[in-house]
Order: structure tokens, then C-alpha cells, then sequence
């Protein structure tokens, strides 16, 4: 084999291994952006999921909102009723201790009348 010959062989066996390896990295890119598409739509999924999921909290928790909303209003209703109720009471309590207070000067002021009838006698 002559000069000519061995570096047309030396070219040929480059240009082979150029483009095998040209293929083997159009193969492995191509796999890698399939994998990048598989994993895309696989996190568009889950943020689909995650989005309903959080769709459903969001009613539920305003739901609750509501429930304790209503119930803040009717325990402010019951509240105020039974402060009328204690006012109420509190009033005729203080009514009653004016009449005791006048009832036990009353039985004093007779318990001196008598002790002084008594003395006189």
C-alpha cells in the first residue's frame, strides 16, 4: 500500500467515525428532549392536580369561613340577649338590697322601740 492509499484509508475511517458520531449525538439529544417533553408534561400534570386540589381546599376552607361567620353572628346574638338578661337581673338585685337595707333599719329602729319600752317598764 503506498502513501495515497494509507491516508485515503486513514480519511475513509475518519469519516466514518465522524458521522458515527454524529448519529450517536443527534441520537442522544434526540433522546434527551424526549425525556425533557415527558417530564414537561408530567410537571403540567401534577400542577393541574395540584391547582384542583388547591381549587378544593379553597371551598372548603371559605365554607368554614362562613360556618364560623354565622355562628360568630348568632353567639353575639345569644351574648347580647344574656347581657340584657344580666342587666336585667342586676337591676332587680339592686332593688332588692334598697328594700332589704329599708327593711333592716325598720327592724332596728323597732328593736330600739322595744328594748326602750321595755327599759321603761
Amino acid at each position: 500500500m503506498n502513501d495515497a492509499q494509507t491516508w485515503t484509508l486513514i480519511a475513509g475511517f475518519l469519516a466514518v467515525v465522524g458521522m458515527l458520531g454524529n448519529a450517536l449525538l443527534r441520537t442522544v439529544g434526540a433522546k434527551i428532549e424526549s425525556l425533557g417533553n415527558k417530564f414537561e408534561s408530567k410537571f403540567e400534570s401534577m400542577d393541574a392536580r395540584f391547582e384542583a386540589m388547591d381549587s378544593k381546599f379553597e371551598a372548603r376552607f371559605e365554607a368554614m369561613d362562613s360556618k364560623f361567620d354565622s355562628m360568630r353572628a348568632e353567639m353575639n346574638t345569644r351574648f347580647d340577649a344574656v347581657d340584657r338578661r344580666v342587666d336585667h337581673l342586676d337591676g332587680r338585685v339592686g332593688r332588692l338590697e334598697q328594700r332589704v337595707g329599708s327593711l333592716d333599719q325598720d327592724v332596728q329602729a323597732l328593736t330600739r322601740e322595744v328594748f326602750r319600752r321595755h327599759e321603761d317598764h
